[in-house]
């Protein structure tokens, strides 16, 4: 029994082992400089995760700030000097956003964050989550809309033009929306063209979508898809995470191997923070003007004020 115990922790171990390694062949755990000069540290204002997914910030205090994590979401009422946990307990979720006067977030139960599916990389499958909070993420629902499939939520997004119009992208690949506050959904296509992962709406009821794997698409309608060609800090075409302007949905952030942005709703790239820490989750305070955040895999949190220019790490 003793060596069945032993071999069993060995697993284990084993197993945590080559997901660490694995984040650091991705460039997770580097370190490196910015293009403004600011050496890049570990910060310790942002919780521990295996994997950061995505943010959402309250568009009446930027001090507020939701975290969605393989460990589940987190809570800042203080511009991200402290953290604690909120919303369901032990879901891996992979999205969070506001849309109208509520914010929603969903996932997939489970602690392993990401799987390989085919040729590229999505969360795992499994029965999929939706919670919604009317208090700015203090407290949280989980909700059963009629018509979205209990499969797993990928990702999330929001039209700018009508932000009670809320999207939900599985990881099958399939998009559904909702207009009535997520009570329902509707399916607007089976499969979109583009690998399930990071998706947003941009200017115009356009769509941007990207993964680790493939890079960015952009579409004008959901149904035909362009690759949009970048080279990121490391000379690769990884895409992590986006988020939209809300008042100029032409201005796109996306994070990667470092920060680009796009002010042609996705077309375009331009290195706008050169890095060799792969960055997450990124958000826009939508009650203040050109500021945003983001957060590296190093756990260093970034702030810009001027639309995304400039890139500066808040310290400890």
């Amino acid at each position: 029994m003793r060596r069945l115990l032993n071999r069993r922790r060995l697993v284990g171990l084993g197993a945590v082992v080559a997901f660490v390694l694995a984040l650091a062949a991705l460039g997770a755990v580097s370190r490196s400089s910015s293009s403004n000069g600011a050496g890049v540290t570990a910060a310790s204002q942002v919780p521990y995760s295996p994997w950061y997914w995505t943010m959402a910030v309250s568009p009446t205090d930027p001090n507020v700030i939701l975290l969605a994590t393989s460990s589940g979401l987190y809570r800042s009422s203080d511009g991200a000097k402290t953290w604690k946990p909120t919303g369901p307990k032990n879901i891996n979720m992979t999205s969070v956003v506001q849309s109208g006067t509520s914010m929603f977030a969903g996932g997939v139960p489970g602690l392993n964050p990401v799987a390989r599916n085919g040729a590229g990389r999505t969360a795992p499958d499994g029965k999929g989550v939706l919670a919604v909070s009317t208090d700015e993420g203090k407290t949280w629902k989980t909700l059963h809309p009629t018509g979205l499939p209990s499969a797993t939520i990928q990702a999330l997004a929001v039209d700018p033009a009508k932000s009670t119009t809320l999207y939900v992208l599985l990881n099958d690949g399939r998009l559904y929306r909702s207009t009535d506050g997520a009570r329902s959904f509707k399916l607007t296509s089976p499969k979109i063209g583009a690998p399930p992962w990071a998706l947003v709406v941009a200017d115009g009821g356009s769509f941007v979508a990207g993964d680790m794997d493939s890079g960015g698409f952009a579409s004008a309608n959901g149904k035909t898809w362009q690759k949009t060609p970048f080279t990121d800090s490391r000379g690769t075409r990884m895409v992590m995470e986006y988020a939209v302007e809300p008042n100029d949905p032409a201005k796109v952030i996306m994070t990667s191997m470092g920060i680009e942005e796009s002010t042609d709703a996705g077309k375009t790239w331009h290195l706008v923070l050169k890095s060799n820490v792969m960055f997450g989750p990124v958000a826009w305070a939508p009650g203040t003007s050109g500021v945003a955040y983001a957060i590296g895999f190093d756990r260093s949190f970034w702030r810009t004020a001027d639309g995304g220019k400039t890139w500066t790490q808040i310290s400890s």
